[in-house]
C-alpha cells in the first residue's frame, strides 16, 4: 500500500480513528494514532493529551461516559 492509501483508510468517512492529541495550532490537530501521526481539523477546544476520535477528516472529543458509581 502507499502513503496515500494508508491515509485513505485512516481518514476514512464510515471509520472512527482513536487518538491523542499531541499538538494544537488553531483549528489544525496532530493526533498520535495506532497508524501513526494524523494532521486534522478541529471545531473543539482541546489540549494536548485529549483522547479524541478522527471522524470524516475531523477530530472530536471522545466521550468517555459517566463512569463508574459507586455506593458506600
Amino acid at each position: 500500500m502507499s502513503l496515500l492509501d494508508d491515509l485513505q483508510t485512516i481518514l476514512a468517512p464510515d471509520q472512527q480513528t482513536p487518538g491523542r492529541v499531541v499538538a494544537v495550532r488553531g483549528t489544525v490537530v496532530r493526533v498520535a494514532t495506532s497508524q501513526g501521526l494524523v494532521e486534522a481539523t478541529t471545531l473543539e477546544e482541546l489540549v494536548v493529551g485529549d483522547l479524541v476520535v478522527i471522524r470524516d477528516r475531523r477530530v472530536e472529543k471522545m466521550n468517555r461516559g459517566l463512569g463508574r458509581v459507586f455506593f458506600v
